[in-house]
C-alpha cells in the first residue's frame, strides 16, 4: 500500500493520500508530518460516516482555504487525497486508474469475500432472549456514553433507529430516552419473530459505525468488550455469531 500511496504523493499538487479500508478500519496514509494520531484517527472516522452516505464508486469534492480534497467511494476502501490549488488533474486522473484499482485489488487479497451466498442467520427468541439482547444494547451504549456523554448516544441511537426501521418496521416499538437507554414500549407477539434478532444487531451495528472506538479497530471485539458482563448468555444465544455476520454484510 506504501508504494500505491507513494504513486499517488508524487503527482504535482498532491500533499497527501490516506486509504481507509471499509472491512477493518485499517488506515493507510502517507500525509504531512502536522497531521497527528489523534487527527488521522478522527479522519477516519468522517471518512467511513461519509462513504456510508455516498453512492457506491463515486467521488466527491471538498474545498478548504488552504487546497482540496478528494474523497473516492470504492467497493472496499474509501480514498481521500489532500491537493493544492495547482494540483496536475490530468496527471492525477492518469495515475489513478492504476491506484484505485490496486487498492481494491490489495484488500480483496487481504480480506477475501467468503463464497456463500447471503444467508439470514437467527436464533429463535422468547421474551428473555428479547431482554437479554436489550441489555447487550444497554451496554454498549453506557459504554459510549462515558466518553462521548448521555446526550450523543441518545442522539445517535435514535437517529440510527429511524435507519433500521427502514427495514425492519418492528424496530419502532423500542424507546431511547434522555439518558441514551433502550427500553421496549410493548412487546406483541410479532416482536417475537425469527428478524428481531437480526434488526437489533443491524441497530447496534450501525450505531458502533458513527463513532468507530478510538482503541480497537474491530467491532466485534469493542462488542464483546462493551457486553463482558453478560457475554456467556450472548454467546449462549449465538448473538456474537450473529453480530459477526452483520459485520462482513453476510446477512
Amino acid at each position: 500500500m506504501e508504494t500505491i500511496l507513494s504513486e499517488i504523493r508524487s503527482v504535482p499538487g498532491v500533499s497527501g493520500a490516506m486509504v481507509l479500508a471499509k472491512e477493518s478500519l485499517d488506515s493507510y496514509h502517507l500525509l504531512p508530518p502536522s497531521f497527528t494520531s489523534r487527527t488521522i484517527r478522527e479522519v477516519g472516522a468522517k471518512l467511513l460516516k461519509l462513504s456510508g452516505r455516498l453512492p457506491p464508486h463515486s467521488r466527491l469534492n471538498l474545498k478548504f482555504e488552504c487546497g482540496i480534497g478528494l474523497v473516492y467511494n470504492l467497493q472496499r476502501s474509501v480514498v481521500l487525497i489532500f491537493g493544492q490549488p495547482n494540483l496536475d488533474f490530468s496527471l492525477l486522473g492518469l495515475t489513478l486508474k492504476w491506484a484505485l484499482q490496486s487498492i481494491e485489488r490489495k484488500l480483496e487479497r487481504e480480506f477475501p469475500q467468503p463464497d456463500e451466498p447471503k444467508e439470514t442467520p437467527t436464533f429463535v427468541i422468547d421474551r428473555a432472549k428479547l431482554e437479554l439482547l436489550i441489555e447487550a444494547i444497554n451496554l454498549v451504549a453506557e459504554g459510549y456514553a462515558k466518553d462521548r456523554g448521555a446526550f450523543w448516544v441518545t442522539k445517535n441511537l435514535r437517529k440510527t433507529k429511524e435507519d433500521v426501521i427502514k427495514e425492519f418496521p418492528q424496530v419502532s416499538s423500542f424507546y431511547v430516552d434522555n439518558d441514551g437507554s433502550v427500553s421496549i414500549l410493548q412487546a406483541p407477539e410479532k416482536m417475537l419473530d425469527q428478524k428481531t434478532p437480526l434488526a437489533l444487531v443491524k441497530w447496534m451495528d450501525l450505531f458502533l459505525k458513527e463513532a468507530p472506538h478510538p482503541a480497537r479497530r474491530d467491532r466485534v471485539a469493542n462488542v464483546r468488550e462493551l457486553t463482558a458482563r453478560i457475554s456467556k448468555p450472548l454467546e449462549g444465544i449465538g448473538f456474537y455469531d450473529l453480530y459477526t455476520k452483520v459485520t462482513k454484510k453476510l446477512v
